[in-house]
């Protein structure tokens, strides 16, 4: 019996510190709950530390370095939309802009970094470049001289009215600006393109290629570099090399309809048209809206003798508003010599190639033929 009673006694005790123990950490848990934040609530999200505007230029870094420029043009909007204030980003993003061809978005990239600071000379002279690309050269010139006058040792400057001195005609002025941003900064990849593009334009290849390859060497993965050099093989007739040179960009940038056009062109050049037209349909799907390309790919299929094909892309690339006395007389024989010949749709595109050169032989023979 006692020890009956001893045993139920410590079982009351224990029962009681249980008890007690029990109604201490239900109290904690109420005041827990009570806490804001004191526990995590399992079912809300756990926040995400917003990135510092920093890495957005660190991965700007690495992709331009990369030849990644969609993504470096994306990490420079990310950075922008938390420093909107940052002139020189903005003039930097313009530049990339240009470089992955889109004009109208440079320009408006260009035209913030003036909004926020119209006297840095970088500004002004990135603003002259997105002109000149988006084709208003009068304006170009005068803002890229005024960026030279601001700082005459930024070799930008001199590079980007290097651009548009050959886009005006003005071959000597090109030339010179041109050599004194190499001058200014050998190492300026900018500088070496602009010399490039100012022998270009004088016809002088052999020079524009060398100068091309210094900027490649300064930064060989840059798919537009790749590209406008392969321009001066094909000018040269060196179509082999050409050709290797636009393989090179497409592996840089493989979406870049431009460079395939380029190469399909120079298959025709070769009088290969079954291999043009497979690239110039590269060319086409990657972007319907290139004029070049559909009027190429339209004059490859008439090469083909496939001339109810050729009839849509080089409609379309007139529609765009390409104006060529060859796409027009091309076109108007592609509906003589289809299936049905159609002489009432051919004669108004014979006739708009004889309003460009009344001596248009192809355009004769096509009227007289629809005469016969």
């Amino acid at each position: 019996m006692y020890i009956s009673d001893s045993r139920k006694r410590r079982r009351n005790r224990k029962r009681r510190r249980i008890l007690f123990f029990t109604a201490i950490m239900a109290a904690l848990l109420i005041y827990a709950v009570r806490q804001p934040g004191f526990i995590p609530n399992p079912f809300e999200p756990t926040p995400t530390p917003t990135p510092a505007p920093e890495n957005y230029l660190l991965d700007v870094e690495v992709a331009y370095q990369d030849g990644r420029l969609d993504d470096a043009i994306a990490a420079y909007q990310a950075y922008l939309q938390l420093r909107p204030e940052d002139d020189n980003s903005w003039a930097r993003l313009a530049r990339l802009q240009i470089l992955n061809d889109d004009a109208p978005s440079a320009l408006h990239s260009a035209e913030k970094a003036m909004e926020l600071n119209d006297t840095a000379a970088y500004n002004n002279a990135i603003y002259a470049w997105t002109l000149d690309w988006n084709r208003d050269y009068n304006k170009a010139v005068q803002i890229g001289i005024h960026a030279v006058d601001l700082n005459p040792q930024l070799a930008e400057a001199h590079a980007y009215l290097a651009e548009i001195y050959g886009d005006l005609g003005n071959w000597n002025r090109s030339e010179e600006e041109g050599l004194e941003a190499v001058r200014l900064n050998p190492q300026s990849l900018d500088s070496h393109r602009a010399l490039a593009y100012a022998y270009n334009i004088q016809g002088e290849y052999e020079k524009s290629i060398a100068a091309y390859q210094e900027a490649i060497r300064i930064h060989p993965k840059l798919a537009r570099l790749y590209y406008e050099a392969g321009l001066n093989y094909t000018a040269l007739g060196e179509y082999d090399q050409a050709i290797e040179y636009y393989r090179q960009a497409i592996g840089v940038k493989p979406n870049y309809d431009i460079a395939y056009d380029a190469m399909g062109w120079a298959y025709y050049y070769q009088d290969d048209p079954d291999r043009a037209i497979i690239e110039l349909e590269r060319a086409v799907e990657m972007n319907s809206d290139n004029p070049e390309a559909q009027a190429h790919l339209g004059m490859a299929l008439y090469r083909r003798q496939r001339y109810e094909d050729a009839v849509v892309p080089l409609q379309k690339a007139i529609d765009l508003g390409l104006e060529n006395e060859a796409y027009y007389y091309t076109l108007g024989l592609s509906y003589i010599y289809g299936d049905p010949r159609d002489c009432d749709a051919a004669i108004p595109w014979l006739q708009a190639a004889l309003d460009i050169n009344p001596l248009s032989q192809p355009a004769l023979v096509g009227l007289q033929t629809c005469a016969e």
